[in-house]
């Protein structure tokens, strides 16, 4: 038998035991899955895929000195630009403040961009304190928003009454003005003040 023959074959093992590995995961059948995983292993021991997959066993198994060093391993062998590179560095970080008895939970929230800010409410007014969280206000600002347009389009006080005269219609132009630029600022403020752009804890984690 040729060599690219015997790798063909090495090949062709390595994707069923990890498929059966998967498979075990998804059944909660973990110490099936870490077999599978092993073998894998032995196989090629530099496979990134079985090793991230080992870690997450390690980890819900609570051998967190373990999976550290599976995802760190996975991490090693992946291409930076990769999205196997991503998840198992994302993993390796939380399995390691997890093993230090730190929570991703506990962490602070990640401050909000003023910028990114000012862009959503350039876009819509409102938009932006919706995102970041302060629901109530951004549901007011985008009724308000989408009244004043409805009124300014459809009725006799917008863009028909220019018409005559046109009173009604700069005063309704001049409410929608004030109301955009009191978004944008309101944004910018809620931003620098820490808006989060994750969602708040629902109160039911554990």
């Amino acid at each position: 038998m040729s060599a690219g023959e015997d790798n063909d074959i090495r090949r062709e093992q390595i994707e069923k035991l990890l498929r059966e590995a998967y498979v075990y995961q998804m059944r909660n059948e973990l110490l099936q899955a870490e077999d599978r995983c092993r073998k894998v292993l032995e196989l090629d021991p530099n496979h990134a895929d079985a090793l991230e997959l080992l870690g997450d066993i390690q980890e819900r198994t609570n051998r967190l000195e373990e999976a550290v060093q599976s995802f760190r391993k996975a991490r090693d062998l992946s291409p930076v630009d990769s999205p196997r590179y991503a998840s198992a560095e994302r993993k390796y970080a939380a399995a390691l403040l997890k093993q230090r008895g730190i929570s991703v939970a506990d962490l602070p929230e990640e401050p909000a961009s003023p910028l990114l800010a000012i862009a959503a409410s350039i876009v819509f007014p409102g938009l932006a304190q919706w995102l970041l969280n302060d629901r109530a206000k951004g549901g007011v600002l985008i009724g308000i928003w989408v009244a004043l347009l409805l009124l300014l389009a459809f009725s006799p006080w917008g863009v028909q009454n220019i018409e005559r005269g046109g009173g009604a219609f700069l005063f309704l132009a001049s409410v929608m003005a004030s109301v955009y630029v009191v978004s944008l600022i309101d944004a910018y403020q809620t931003a620098r003040r820490g808006g989060a752009r994750r969602k708040p804890k629902s109160g039911w984690e554990v």
